[in-house]
């Protein structure tokens, strides 16, 4: 079977090559030539998102945010300029429901199917399964899709209809985004009061306070706080701009729905402050 793979970043790329080692016929692409560069040998390198679509049963996207899926499937040399009719389309990169009801329209004409499929992680390896996939859509899509996302899943959960697994994986960033800010604002008041990080650390692990994703966050940014280096500055802006997007994402689906998303907006708005807050000197 012929897959085709757009977006080989951090998540991407593993889950890429876990699918090439499941035999699949895999053709990728990635706008920077380093990423795309790191899977020669291992699958077909394309020259766009286009041609690593020709001849795909199934098309993969794992991009950073909407207008990037967007590019990967409607730009001048997206998918879309070459998918054939009866192609499943799955978008693993976290984006607003509304976005995946325009794609299928646009789509459907041509018969070909979507399927959301964000991901999170549960394992610390990317050697072998990583994630829990989760699929929104049609039972007979979701079910092809799964030939796909075992290759990479520790789980697989089809949530329900299109649209679904994505307002799963929106309010479980939710989730995980606050509960980072407010260990990082932990981590500033201890320090602030002389409570070494890891007295705070050894105490909410042991109280079941400290969540596995704040737990790679806060440790990796103790291991940058003395001294700001170009390796903790670019490494935190991106954490910072996936975060931003993931609380604005939340706090938009959230009032729609007719909730208070105060914290949300004030959890984005702090998250960039937060990471920072040693490079600039404070506690």
């Amino acid at each position: 079977m012929k897959i085709a793979f757009v977006g080989l970043g951090q998540i991407g790329a593993p889950q890429a090559r876990l699918i090439a080692q499941s035999d699949f016929e895999l053709a990728v692409y990635d706008p920077f030539p380093s990423a795309l560069e790191a899977f020669r040998g291992i699958a077909r390198l394309a020259t766009s998102a286009a041609d690593a679509a020709r001849g795909a049963e199934i098309a993969c996207v794992c991009v950073r945010d909407e207008q990037q899926v967007n590019d990967a499937v409607f730009g001048e040399q997206g998918l879309a300029a070459t998918l054939a009719p009866g192609t499943l389309l799955l978008i693993h990169s976290t984006v607003h429901m509304e976005s995946l009801h325009d794609l299928q329209r646009r789509l459907a004409p041509r018969q070909i199917s979507i399927v959301d499929a964000p991901v999170t992680r549960t394992r610390p390896t990317n050697e072998a399964p990583f994630v829990l996939t989760m699929l929104g859509g049609e039972p007979a899509a979701v079910e092809r899709a799964r030939m796909i996302a075992t290759a990479f899943s520790t789980e697989i959960e089809h949530i329900g209809p299109l649209g679904s697994a994505m307002a799963l994986k929106i309010s479980n960033n939710l989730v995980a985004w606050v509960e980072i800010v407010v260990g990082m604002q932990a981590t500033a008041l201890a320090a602030h009061y002389a409570v070494p990080y890891e007295k705070l650390r050894s105490v909410m692990k042991a109280n079941g306070n400290l969540s596995p994703s704040m737990e790679a966050l806060l440790d990796g940014r103790q291991q940058f706080i003395h001294g700001t280096t170009a390796q903790y500055a670019e490494r935190f802006a991106s954490q910072a701009g996936i975060g931003e997007k993931d609380l604005a994402l939340a706090a938009k689906c959230g009032e729609a729905a007719g909730l208070n998303m105060d914290v949300a907006a004030r959890a984005r708005d702090i998250l960039r402050p937060c990471l920072f807050r040693e490079a600039q000197g404070a506690p």
